[in-house]
């Protein structure tokens, strides 16, 4: 019987997609182990995805991370 492969190749469309489907369902934490292991092997661009909201949020974690944009929450509306 053939041993589990330690690493899995996937292309990079469905990787892109299978984030966007973890985002979106709420799967933080997955989409964020998921984007920084695309990010560590050289993703240039979210391959599947065209919402431009979706591609800011894959990149969020690694532009804070790398002190080139920060995120704050909305201000809170003044009565």
């Amino acid at each position: 019987m053939a041993k589990d492969p330690k690493t899995y190749q996937l292309d990079a469309e469905v990787a892109g997609v299978i984030w966007a489907a973890l985002f979106e369902s709420g799967q933080d934490e997955l989409a964020r182990l998921l984007s920084d292991a695309m990010i560590a092997q050289g993703c240039q661009e979210l391959a599947g995805v065209t919402d431009s909201s979706l591609i800011l949020m894959f990149w969020k974690n690694y532009m804070e991370d790398n002190n080139i944009l920060t995120f704050r929450p909305p201000d809170k509306e003044l009565n």
